[in-house]
């Protein structure tokens, strides 16, 4: 189910000339223009495109604003490495899917490892989880204005021992077309482990965090914003071996959460061992090693709670690096995937859980032009997992990819997973912005 605003995206919206109670209730519109903000820097490849061919796409520079012709093109794959503190895209034209992707690989002195994430749109209320603002383990949240006029956010954070008192984490203002990057340690100084909610209040503003650990393991990941608080929700794209992941929990509320994980893996699904049961306290932000009984390969985890939960799982199978898994609703409609994101970036694998009944998706490949290359399909059997390459080497194709766009049929939970050298990096599979839920608008009488 999309949401009611989809984040960033203007909708065609016309009135319904209909008196029915009907009329007012929520439908699907074209989606005719798409804002988001890339993080950027000369050491950042930022990757820009769409699933159809757009009209204009507007590339503005933080933090004065200016437009760039560099990745202006709305009818082509764009890649570029520009020297700024974000890019704000705006990329108009009907049902066009526009995404925006960013990679880079930290220093060694920020954590090293691979970073791969999406452009986010238009924040309205965001969770993250994974966070931290010690010594070794320290967090960022890049909050960046996409408009011409102020943006002000609040921020809310949890820790095991409960809600967190920050200094300053209400009304935080961004300038017009500005980057303001907030160190959580500058909110409350020394918590290993937190998780945060943003919520705008005002203007329009996008919400990004990067993590890193230079302690027992290290690592750069950054983190996507997991799915709303839940009783029932999915983290795929857990991969891996059986040792070394995290189960990451917030329970926002003010009563007990049990929470029960099942894990849908290659050969089926089970009941997590010592993962029936887990208590998680009121306010409380916790932690739980998974257990090696779990297993490895590819799997997802089916988080079930008698209380809104917010979930992910973090996976560091190395001590070289990391990645995040975050919940995510089931994929509906078509998904970027960026292959040409960055040098020497390995095309990545697609992890697709089909938790309940077969599916299948659909994986179609397309250049630098957007012409497409090739295409697959992919049978994915009820209550299990299954890993694939988005691109076959030997192909005489495959150095001319740039994406591919996965469509699915039935119930699918996706990730793509990406790895250069020791790091790695994971990216959940979110629909293209083509359709939006907006309220059907009733003429006024007179």
């Amino acid at each position: 189910m999309l949401p009611l605003a989809a984040a960033g995206a203007v909708a065609a919206v016309s009135w319904v000339p209909t008196d029915s109670a009907e009329s007012t209730l929520p439908r699907l519109v074209d989606v005719v223009q798409t804002s988001y903000a890339c993080p950027a820097a000369s050491s950042i490849t930022n990757a820009i495109g769409q699933v159809r061919a757009g009209e204009e796409r507007l590339v503005q520079l933080s933090p004065d604003g200016t437009s760039s012709t560099e990745l202006a093109d709305p009818q082509a794959w764009s890649t570029a490495a520009i020297d700024a503190a974000a890019l704000i895209v705006t990329e108009t034209g009907r049902n066009v899917g526009a995404s925006g992707f960013f990679a880079s690989i930290s220093s060694a002195k920020g954590g090293g490892g691979l970073v791969v994430g999406p452009c986010p749109g238009v924040v309205d209320d965001a969770w993250f989880l994974g966070a931290g603002s010690g010594k070794r383990h320290f967090s960022t949240l890049l909050l960046t204005n996409l408009s011409s006029t102020p943006a002000v956010a609040d921020i809310k954070l949890w820790g095991p021992d409960g809600p967190v008192d920050a200094v300053d984490a209400t009304g935080i203002t961004v300038d017009p077309y500005a980057v303001r990057r907030v160190p959580l340690a500058d909110l409350a100084a020394g918590e290993s482990a937190l998780a945060i909610e943003v919520v705008r209040t005002r203007g329009s503003m996008s919400a990004a965090l990067k993590d890193s650990f230079t302690s027992t393991f290290a690592g750069t990941e950054p983190i996507g914003a997991t799915r709303a608080p839940s009783r029932d929700q999915y983290v795929g794209g857990v991969v891996g071996g059986a040792r070394g992941k995290t189960l990451l929990l917030l329970n926002p509320g003010e009563s007990t959460a049990r929470v029960d994980v099942e894990v849908v893996a290659e050969g089926g699904t089970f009941a997590g061992q010592d993962l029936q049961g887990i208590k998680v306290d009121p306010g409380q932000y916790r932690e739980v090693r998974v257990p090696t009984a779990v297993g490895a390969g590819p799997q997802a985890f089916h988080v079930v709670s008698d209380q809104p939960m917010a979930a992910s799982v973090r996976i560091s199978s190395t001590t070289k690096d990391f990645s995040i898994a975050e919940g995510t609703e089931p994929l509906d409609g078509e998904a970027i995937v960026p292959v040409a994101i960055g040098r020497g970036i390995a095309a990545p694998r697609l992890i697709v859980s089909a938790p309940r009944r077969a599916a299948s998706v659909d994986v179609e490949i397309f250049d630098a032009s957007m012409s497409s290359l090739g295409s697959s399909s992919i049978d994915i059997n009820g209550g299990t997992t299954v890993q694939v390459k988005t691109i076959d080497a030997q192909e005489p194709y495959a150095d001319d990819a740039a994406y591919v766009v996965v469509r699915a049929s039935g119930d699918v939970i996706a990730a793509a997973q990406y790895a250069k050298g020791d790091g790695v990096s994971s990216l959940a599979l979110r629909a293209a912005p083509v359709k939006m839920s907006a309220p059907a608008v009733r003429r006024a009488d007179g």
